[in-house]
């Protein structure tokens, strides 16, 4: 059985290793190097503030009176390590010490050598087997666990969009909202969830896949009025989603908006009008909040009620694209806009409307218009056979928009109905 030895070694003899032809960094078993820019450069912070980094796994053996070293745990460290020495890239974003911009021949000569004396703890073992190299590898790799995203963000990534997330995560409202498990606060899902509404309250809807880690390198450097007024807006927005579900028969906790795909729509769709200044206090919200209840009963993949399950579909299929994520928001947008807004819907939100009613109103809906029979709230006559034939509108000139305190009239008694603001249907609804 081979024996494993303990030894430190500072960067400067890596280096000789690699320049003298004596240290093999990737040997077949070894993964391909998928380190981003940011985790390399910000292994280079770690050297330059003397921070620890875990052991590298080394085999070696002897050749012609000279020590050749396989890496069999660490190729990526000392790949990075490698590639800053021969200045093949610079300490960039998200590095913020005194040393940025700078590659290594640009480092002052007192830097250069606490790099280079950096040392590194190494388990290395003599001449063993191919056997007992594989085993080694595998047995550390069991035995560490993998770090999920957001963990690697929080080396890869330090500064200002990071402090935000954290702190913004920990509000008592994703506590009582349930949004949050035990689980998914130990692992910083909640930061990572909290990051993607800071991005999109920034530049717009994102695809989870690609942009994020740009948001952490971009605002590393975060300009304080722009972050605090971004903080400001989180807050008033969440106080806001707050206000909406207070008296509602269900709390948040116990609604579909609860769900990580639901509240990123319902957020933005309330931010959009945070941003513009309004709010709900003050106002009748007990139709929206009806409104919001019929979602709840009607959104599911096999609802009867088609825009409700294309809704539920978009939150399972490709839940965190970008498409997806925008016809959702799109879809809650013009539900809350009614109440915010204080106006007839545009012509986006008209085609929401007349989707849902049209459908809600065929008696195959949950918790909504049980007879697909109505009359008209102008002339008292029956309104049946097409929806063609019928509009929405609402009593009085000043009242809240929502689906759920409007009504169907004959399309042919619009001009008599003077008192009454009309939805004129789709032209091709």
């Amino acid at each position: 059985m081979v024996r494993w030895n303990s030894s430190p070694h500072p960067i400067s003899d890596i280096r000789d290793w690699s320049e003298a032809g004596r240290l093999e960094l990737r040997p077949d078993f070894q993964r391909l190097e998928v380190w981003s820019a940011p985790a390399r450069i910000m292994l280079m912070d770690t050297i330059l503030r003397g921070i620890p980094m875990p052991k590298i796994f080394l085999a070696s053996s002897i050749k012609d009176g000279k020590t050749y070293r396989v890496v069999i745990d660490g190729q990526q460290r000392l790949s990075a390590i490698l590639a800053f020495l021969r200045d093949e890239f610079l300490l960039t974003n998200p590095f913020s010490g005194d040393e940025r911009g700078k590659k290594f021949s640009e480092l002052d000569q007192e830097t250069q050598h606490r790099f280079l004396s950096y040392q590194i703890d190494f388990n290395e073992a003599y001449n063993p087997s191919d056997q007992e190299v594989r085993e080694v590898y595998a047995r550390v790799n069991k035995y560490t666990v993998q770090l999920n995203k957001q963990e690697l963000r929080r080396a890869d990534f330090p500064g200002d969009f990071l402090k935000t997330a954290e702190e913004v995560a920990v509000s008592k409202f994703f506590d009582q909202s349930a949004l949050f498990s035990a689980a998914n606060r130990r692992r910083y899902m909640d930061v990572e969830y909290v990051s993607e509404l800071l991005a999109a309250m920034i530049d717009g809807i994102q695809d989870k896949k690609t942009s994020l880690d740009d948001f952490y390198v971009r605002f590393s450097t975060w300009e304080e009025t722009h972050r605090n007024e971004i903080i400001d807006r989180f807050a008033r927005t969440l106080s806001e989603i707050d206000l909406i579900f207070q008296d509602m028969e269900l709390p948040i906790s116990k609604t579909r908006f609860r769900q990580k795909a639901d509240f990123y729509s319902l957020f933005l769709g309330v931010d959009c009008f945070v941003s513009d200044g309004k709010t709900l206090k003050g106002k009748d919200l007990r139709h929206l909040q009806d409104d919001l209840m019929v979602l709840q009963e009607n959104i599911r993949p096999e609802s009867e009620v088609e825009i409700c399950s294309e809704y539920a579909i978009k939150c399972v299929s490709q839940a965190n694209s970008a498409s997806s994520r925008r016809w959702r928001h799109r879809f809650l947008r013009s539900i809350l806009a009614g109440t915010y807004a204080g106006e007839l819907p545009d012509d986006e939100g008209t085609e929401v409307f007349y989707r849902l009613m049209d459908e809600l109103s065929t008696g195959n809906s949950m918790g909504w218009c049980p007879d697909p029979v109505f009359d008209c709230r102008v002339c008292k006559e029956q309104i049946s056979g097409s929806f063609k034939d019928r509009v929405l509108a609402w009593r009085g000139k000043s009242a809240v928009i929502q689906l759920s305190n409007s009504v169907w009239i004959h399309q042919a008694c619009v001009h008599d109905a003077s008192t009454w603001l009309v939805l004129e249907r789709p032209t091709d609804g």
